[in-house]
């Protein structure tokens, strides 16, 4: 008995900080018909093997209420139609081939992209990134009503069944990150969109100065901090949306273990805690369902309840997060399966200093993360 009520407290203690950890989902701020003056902005786009998601973003910002600078693709030795595609819309190419050792291909891009602008704000955009009308107008806006850096954490839009595992890792994304908190305290930046001015850029190092960490973004949040400059992060809408590893299974999977034990080893403790309360109270509830189902008994009618619950949680936070199916949330033990499984992945991986696959590249384990 002494178990059950230690496990259904943990159970209650994920749903009790569930009011914490999103408290908000702090939406950019509305573009006004003018700014004060129009800013001089640098997109600039790290690019690798991007031929199917480059002219999605290229096209949006064609058709943007506020026109940048210039675009500007910083391409990392693709081997498809990447350039072509770039060329094609008429965005200034930088071909890239090979990498000075100690870079990572991400960070090396966005340093060359960054050293080749001329703009005073630049606005890094990875390139499954789609803007609406007024994207960069908001950004713009944002930049202008905060005076920092401004970074989003896009909209998550789905099209395939597999897309939808990545319900929970978006939503723990934002939350261990601070972002949603009463009191936002921000660990680092996200990596899709980050608009930084070019003189608080250059007094950080840039990408020069994170340029073997795999999460660069948290990285770059850190070098902010470490110089007392403020930056706001945001999660983003219609305007600022992402279709995340649309590439398959395969790059979904890839793509969060080479993230999510680095982004665990940054969370701040108090976050953490509640992050992994939250976590274990979403993965306890159907397992214990099962369980109890299986076994017999009325204690399966509580935890019946609770899962009812956590379908409605889950439903109404996933909604602010991305467009994802409501089956997803029906079955959110699948999607809470893969977490777990990623988790573990990962973590063995950082541990053991067994390499990471991404892109077609190994990267070294203590490439990883660095601040």
């Amino acid at each position: 008995m002494a178990w059950i009520i230690i496990e259904l407290t943990i159970v209650l203690m994920g749903l009790a900080v569930t009011p914490i950890l999103f408290y908000r989902f702090p939406r950019l701020p509305r573009s006004k018909d003018g700014l004060k003056c129009k800013p001089k902005i640098s997109v600039i786009i790290p690019t690798r093997n991007e031929e199917k998601n480059l002219p999605l973003l290229l096209e949006s910002l064609q058709v943007q209420s506020l026109k940048p600078r210039e675009i500007i693709c910083a391409d990392d030795d693709s081997s498809d139609g990447t350039v072509a595609a770039a060329k094609s819309f008429g965005a200034k190419v930088i071909t890239l081939r090979g990498k000075p050792e100690g870079w990572l291909g991400k960070t090396w891009a966005c340093y060359n992209g960054a050293d080749a602008a001329t703009g005073d704000l630049l606005l890094f955009l990875d390139a499954d990134v789609r803007l609406g009308h007024s994207g960069l107008s908001k950004l713009a806006q944002a930049y202008s009503d905060f005076g920092c850096t401004i970074s989003v954490q896009p909209y998550h839009t789905t099209e395939r069944a597999y897309e939808q595992f990545s319900m929970l890792f978006n939503l723990i994304q934002i939350a261990a990150n601070g972002t949603s908190l009463p009191k936002p305290s921000g660990v680092g930046l996200y990596g899709p969109v980050i608009m930084i001015s070019r003189f608080d850029y250059e007094k950080i190092g840039g990408h020069s100065a994170v340029k073997c960490c795999i999460t660069e973004d948290m990285a770059l949040g850190h070098r902010l901090k470490a110089e007392s400059m403020p930056y706001r992060l945001f999660t983003g809408d219609e305007d600022i949306s992402f279709r995340m590893y649309g590439g398959g299974i395969k790059s979904l999977l890839q793509g969060w273990v080479k993230n999510i034990a680095s982004g665990a080893v940054d969370t701040p403790a108090p976050i953490f805690w509640m992050v992994f309360f939250w976590i274990a109270s979403v993965i306890s509830v159907p397992l214990h369902l099962l369980l109890f189902a299986l076994n017999g008994g009325l204690l399966w009618l509580p935890y019946l309840l609770l899962y009812i619950a956590w379908v409605v949680v889950l439903s109404f936070l996933g909604t602010k997060a991305g467009r994802f199916k409501t089956l997803a949330y029906i079955f959110f033990p699948i999607p809470a399966a893969v977490l777990l499984g990623v988790f573990i992945v990962s973590m063995f991986k950082k541990a053991f200093g067994f390499k990471v696959i991404w892109k077609g590249r190994a990267i070294e384990a203590e490439k990883r993360t660095c601040r």
